[in-house]
């Protein structure tokens, strides 16, 4: 079973992913160096600091309807300089490496 599940894609999320702070989904039963291991084997890349964040589950409403999110446990990744994990990566984020990738060309080019 996979420690890491999947990436959370907030604004602050992506504010730290220019400075290689990475949010991740995480199972219960991962710790730092499960992650740490998985992030090596599958991204090939080499964490800095892991931190584990536990959050509880909330009671919330939905017009007459109460109901219950689940708990949540995530990791604050922290690569070194330079590095970066592919997929991970917001839409605005792609389009600006896209134009930057056809400036770079039309440079070479001209």
């Amino acid at each position: 079973m996979s420690a890491i599940i999947a990436p959370m894609l907030t604004e602050k999320a992506a504010l730290g992913m220019d400075k290689g702070l990475y949010v991740l989904r995480i199972s219960a039963s991962a710790n730092k160096k499960t992650i740490a291991a998985e992030l090596k084997t599958m991204h090939k890349v080499e964490p800095i600091s892991i931190r584990i964040v536990n959050l509880p589950a909330k009671e919330v409403k939905f017009k007459r309807v109460t109901g219950r999110q689940g708990e949540i446990r995530k990791a604050y990744v922290q690569l070194k300089e330079g590095q970066k994990l592919a997929g991970f990566e917001l839409p605005k984020q792609k389009e600006e490496k896209k134009s930057t990738d056809k400036q770079t060309l039309e440079k070479v080019d001209a």
